[in-house]
């Protein structure tokens, strides 16, 4: 009742144009292995990081400060429709901590060929990747240890304005330590 009364009230133009748009809703998220590689991830990562999903590199890369228009240029073009399958994030703050690509082989596409521009990127920003081979099963305790070999545990602080800024990790205990 209430959707109908909505409806009458919107101007007639307006409805007609939404009929027309040729859009439809995506009901799947994931491909099967995406989904079941998710579930392991949510398992995996316990309560020290956020997964997500799909995110555009664009969206956690930028150019270093002071990076020329070519580079920048360069650098938004190996981004452009770029997405990375997960996404780990330190719950505290939610910076980013790592990504983790599935590797799908495609028909008549090698998964190196196609994870390389992901590498280039990952690489050039100092992000950690785990590379999963896709597969409809996935081992929990072994995608813990890569994740925990792959992503410090160590705070880490950034020299500089943060963009750009050399990183190096932060000693938490001196204790141990000789001088």
């Amino acid at each position: 009742m209430a959707i109908g009364g909505l409806l009458r009230t919107l101007p007639r133009r307006k409805l007609r144009r939404a009929r027309t748009l040729p859009c439809q809703i995506k009901r799947i998220l994931f491909s099967p292995e995406e989904h079941a590689l998710f579930a392991v991830l949510k398992s995996a990562i316990g309560d020290e990081f956020e997964v997500f999903a799909k995110i555009r590199a664009s969206d956690i890369l930028s150019p270093h400060r002071g990076s020329g228009r070519r580079e920048a240029g360069e650098l938004y073009q190996s981004m452009a429709g770029r997405r990375f399958t997960f996404v780990l994030c330190h719950k505290p703050d939610l910076s980013v901590a790592g990504i983790v690509e599935l590797a799908e082989h495609g028909a008549g596409r090698k998964a190196q060929d196609a994870d390389e521009p992901v590498a280039l990127l990952c690489h050039a920003a100092g992000l950690p990747l785990i590379r999963i081979p896709a597969s409809p099963y996935y081992d929990m305790g072994e995608i813990a240890r890569q994740i925990r070999d792959e992503i410090r545990r160590e705070p880490v602080f950034i020299h500089g304005d943060g963009e750009g800024g050399r990183i190096e990790p932060r000693i938490s205990n001196l204790e141990d330590l000789k001088f």
